[in-house]
């Protein structure tokens, strides 16, 4: 099994792909290879943390294993992520292949569409207030100078 942390992937940013391997036979597998390498190429991902394929001597029956790496993607556009090759021995000494889970197509957003989407855009809301400021402020100050004037000439007229 594989799995993708996190839900939206950005170009140069890092993507943790966690690999799971779970042992369901009632025997050991032995020297069991993960590799992932055709679906991150060299030219689409550069590889930060941790590699593309692992090695592991055995794994017991019922058990499981896991294996971690930190991706940056290179280019952005439609990714199709496709699933792992998983290579063991059984007790008899048969290679068998299996593959992990398929995680289908995958937006990668450039920086400027993950911006775009996804920043609180604060100078944008700065701007905005800065707008509205005067269009509200000046009928405000409007109606407060003619009210203070009425209320005191209210204010004369109860006097007298």
């Amino acid at each position: 099994e594989i799995g993708l942390l996190g839900q939206i992937f950005k170009e140069s940013s890092g993507i943790n792909a966690e690999y799971g391997v779970h042992n369901i036979g009632t025997e050991a597998a032995n020297d069991v290879v993960i590799d992932d390498s055709a679906g991150f190429s060299p030219e689409q991902f550069e590889v930060v943390s941790g590699a593309l394929s692992a090695t592991f001597d055995s794994i017991p029956a019922g058990s499981n294993v896991s294996h971690a790496v930190v991706l940056k993607p290179l280019v952005s556009g439609m990714h199709n992520f496709v699933p792992a090759i998983i290579k063991y021995k059984n007790a008899n000494g048969e290679e068998l292949v299996t593959f992990s889970s398929f995680l289908d197509n995958n937006p990668i957003l450039s920086t400027t569409e993950y911006n775009r989407k996804y920043s609180p855009h604060l100078v944008d809301w700065l701007i905005f207030v800065g707008l509205c400021t005067p269009v509200l402020l000046i009928p405000f100050l409007m109606w407060h100078s003619s009210h203070s004037k009425y209320e005191a000439l209210a204010a004369k007229a109860k006097k007298a």
